[in-house]
């Protein structure tokens, strides 16, 4: 079965490999049967039955380990494929969102100094994974609507299209109340993410 059908027809090919695996027992059982009558005895000889026995079980496990190997490299790449959709389709969402995504911003940038770090655990969360800041720079600029992950990283700017700054260039944060602030409209969120 080709590898394109197997992608088209997953249930055809779970039930030809399970088709094979019965059939290699069977396959092993013609074999040792005839083999163990013509040159060991008939059933009813002590001890033929065991040999019988195992012969069958010990060569269907033998021709099993091609079958079991062909299975796991089967569904690997179906794990693999099913993986590789699901990122597809994550990026597809991402770029129908309105809202830039800023992948190539590298997370030492993106990093807090470890000063406001500090600043930042003593606070509460004011998100459910973060806290919404507003970051004073060293120039005395200030930028509001600033989205902080787990007290270091910035992973999101609310109305920005850009990532014009270096994080560490940051000396003081206040938190935000995102109720006042109302950054609510998910378009106008710059994301970036590893």
């Amino acid at each position: 079965m080709s590898e394109e059908s197997a992608k088209e027809h997953p249930v055809l090919w779970w039930v030809g490999w399970i088709v094979l695996t019965i059939l290699s027992f069977f396959v092993s059982c013609y074999f040792w049967t005839g083999f163990i009558a013509k040159h060991v005895g008939p059933m009813e000889q002590n001890g033929v039955p065991i040999l019988w026995v195992a012969a069958v079980f010990g060569t269907w496990m033998v021709l099993l380990v091609p079958l079991i190997v062909v299975m796991y490299n089967k569904v690997d790449r179906s794990y693999e494929d099913a993986r590789n959709r699901r990122e597809t389709e994550k990026q597809k969402k991402r770029a129908s969102q309105r809202g830039l995504l800023a992948s190539d911003v590298p997370v030492s940038r993106r990093l807090l100094p470890k000063s406001i770090q500090k600043k930042l655990k003593k606070l509460p969360r004011t998100l459910r994974q973060g806290q919404l800041v507003a970051l004073k720079f060293r120039d005395g600029s200030r930028l509001e609507n600033v989205f902080v992950l787990a007290h270091e990283e910035i992973v999101g700017l609310y109305g920005r299209e850009d990532f014009p700054f270096d994080a560490q260039d940051v000396v003081d944060a206040e938190l935000l109340d995102p109720a006042k602030t109302q950054p609510i409209e998910a378009e106008k969120w710059l994301r970036f993410e590893d």
